[in-house]
């Protein structure tokens, strides 16, 4: 399983002041270790659950349906969230997605002097950088690399597990009409390669875009692979579709369970087992 190479520096703490620098080249400075988070990314949220750290969440996204978060107050989207919502909450630190699809929320909160970390969850070593980064903010280091040791070893294993299988030729539907579908570069893309897949759009120019329904037709694909709410218009002749957990689009703590679900789906005969003697470290 190919990754890319990290791009963000590792943060570093001492005596309480944390300093990192997060997936926009910025370089975050917090002088003691926040106790109210408000995390706009499901899946930051998802690892601060992981990480033992739910008491520091004081706000959630419409998105994030956890139990756990039920009784925190919404700010709305994780992108363009309701800035007086949020201010509200009186947060000491915002996770947000980094990227140009949301310039405002960042700078809002410049404007009331609230810090925020920008993150990416394009592939899995930016999942790792964030669990990384999370573990150092909430004081939580080991725990961190527990949970990324422990998803390399998942990955690791279901993909000795199917090494000796064929190969099946799969395409990621997210909807969309058009439908759009994951190429490379995106964790996604790297599950279904650890898995025993070969993504059909491996070419696609970008990490996600749109598709000529056609395209499903003549690229020899054995399988079409969306979760079970993706609304899908595809055309007659179409590959066949298997419906895939909610996880697989999750880039956070689940990935190991993500690879071996999708193992599962891309290979029916590989038994639980094979792949529980594998996981063991």
């Amino acid at each position: 399983m190919a990754c890319s190479p990290p791009s963000a520096e590792s943060p570093a703490q001492s005596e309480g002041f944390i300093e990192l620098r997060d997936h926009e080249g910025r370089l975050v400075q917090l002088q003691e270790p926040p106790r109210r988070i408000v995390s706009l990314v499901p899946s930051a949220s998802e690892a601060l659950l992981r990480l033992g750290a739910s008491d520091r969440l004081v706000g959630r996204t419409q998105y994030d349906t956890q139990p756990e978060l039920a009784h925190l107050p919404s700010v709305g989207g994780g992108l363009h969230p309701s800035l007086e919502a949020l201010l509200e909450l009186r947060p000491d630190l915002v996770i947000r997605f980094g990227g140009e699809s949301d310039r405002a929320t960042p700078r809002g909160l410049d404007h009331a002097g609230i810090p925020h970390m920008a993150v990416r969850t394009d592939g899995v070593d930016d999942i790792f950088e964030i669990l990384t980064f999370l573990g150092t903010v909430v004081d939580e280091p080991g725990e961190a690399r527990s949970v990324i040791d422990n998803i390399r070893r998942e990955l690791a294993a279901v993909s000795e597990a199917v090494s000796t299988r064929p190969r099946v030729r799969v395409a990621y539907l997210l909807g969309g009409s058009p439908p759009w579908v994951a190429g490379p570069g995106t964790f996604i893309h790297e599950l279904m390669d650890a898995a025993g897949g070969e993504n059909a759009f491996s070419d696609l120019a970008d990490l996600y875009g749109p598709i000529s329904p056609e395209l499903l037709l003549v690229r020899d694909i054995d399988l079409l692979l969306a979760t079970g709410g993706s609304q899908l218009e595809l055309p007659p002749g179409a590959p066949p579709v298997a419906r895939v957990p909610d996880i697989t689009q999750s880039p956070g703590p689940a990935l190991g369970d993500a690879v071996w679900a999708l193992a599962q789906i891309l290979h029916p005969g590989l038994l639980r087992q094979e792949l529980e003697t594998r996981r063991q470290p």
